[in-house]
């Protein structure tokens, strides 16, 4: 088996979906069983793209460990760097659906497995051969994961790979936001793309003016900055200048995962060398094919149908 072209580093847990829409936390009967964690999600978006893609990451010596790294296989994901964790369990995150607004989450993850990551698990020869490394930037929460996803940033800069961060800001993972900023700032400084939805932009940039938390932000060092906006699109900052791209419009049924999806989109754009406008069109659309399926990772959408939706808006990808 070839090494990856990209790798996604980060959380990897699993999500228990309600099945029950439109129904609060305490009066949900059942829920379903996904594959869950931004980079986890991520990894698997990229793969139906059709990425080669592997994941960097823990599970617990359990039984959802083992539910992981089966679905991770099915989708082709590369887990050589997904190791097993014998103090900490497999983390959990329990929703509650609520169509069109943010659903409701429950972390089960003080402490988990995604977590413990440790500089020994990292394959520093297989990071330095890959494109791109994409992190979701809740690694960096506590040790020792924080210390081996810094590690990792700076190897793959070294050896000229470009890194993207999913800013993936969880106030709840941290102890303070003075904590958090410090050691965001340190993965930004090496970071190639910066990609964060509007209440993040506002928190790492640290202006609720998205063009000046974004100006900020390119001041550490990053040469891309996309923020998400929800309904109201996708706004650019970067070499080519601003740009910015309206959203598709779908039914949404639940907004868990179209950050991942919109992420998984932009950077399989990057790996292909497309133009801005063509990795913009193409993000914004799968993310929008995500909000109106019922899942995280099972809702990614295919090569085939990003490009059907983005065709039926006049736009294209080639």
């Amino acid at each position: 088996m070839g090494r990856p072209e990209v790798y996604t580093l980060g959380r990897l847990i699993v999500d228990l979906y309600a099945n029950e829409i439109g129904v609060p936390m305490k009066d949900v009967v059942s829920f379903r069983k996904y594959l869950g964690g931004s980079a986890a999600n991520t990894a698997v978006g990229l793969a139906r793209h059709g990425a080669d893609v592997g994941l960097i990451s823990r599970v617990g010596s359990d039984g959802h460990g083992e539910f992981l790294r089966e679905v991770l296989a099915r989708e082709g994901v590369d887990t050589r760097m997904v190791k097993d964790d014998d103090v900490y369990q497999t983390g959990l995150a329990f929703a509650a659906i609520s169509p069109p607004s943010d659903s409701t989450v429950l972390f089960y993850r003080k402490p988990c497995a995604d977590a413990n990551l440790q500089l020994s698990d990292l394959d520093f020869t297989a990071i330095g051969e890959a494109k791109v490394l994409v992190v979701a930037c809740t690694s960096l929460a506590v040790s020792p994961g924080r210390e081996a996803t810094l590690a990792a940033l700076e190897h793959n800069r070294r050896t000229g790979g470009v890194n993207v961060l999913d800013i993936d800001w969880r106030p709840d993972f941290w102890r303070d936001e003075a904590e958090a900023r410090l050691y965001y700032r340190l993965a930004i400084q090496q970071s190639d793309v910066v990609i964060a939805n509007e209440p993040e932009l506002a928190f790492v940039g640290e202006s609720a003016d998205a063009v000046e938390a974004s100006e900020r932000l390119l001041g550490y060092g990053p040469k891309q900055v996309v923020a998400k906006r929800g309904g109201d699109g996708v706004l650019y900052f970067g070499p080519e200048g601003t740009r910015r791209v309206p959203a598709f419009s779908v039914q949404v049924l639940n907004t868990l995962g179209a950050g991942d999806g919109f992420g998984a989109g932009y950077v399989f754009g990057l790996l292909q060398g497309w133009s801005v406008e063509q990795r913009l069109h193409y993000a914004a659309a799968a993310g929008a094919i995500v909000v109106s399926r019922h899942s995280c990772s099972e809702a990614m959408p295919t090569r085939s149908e990003v490009e059907s939706l983005v065709a039926s808006a006049g736009t294209t990808t080639s």
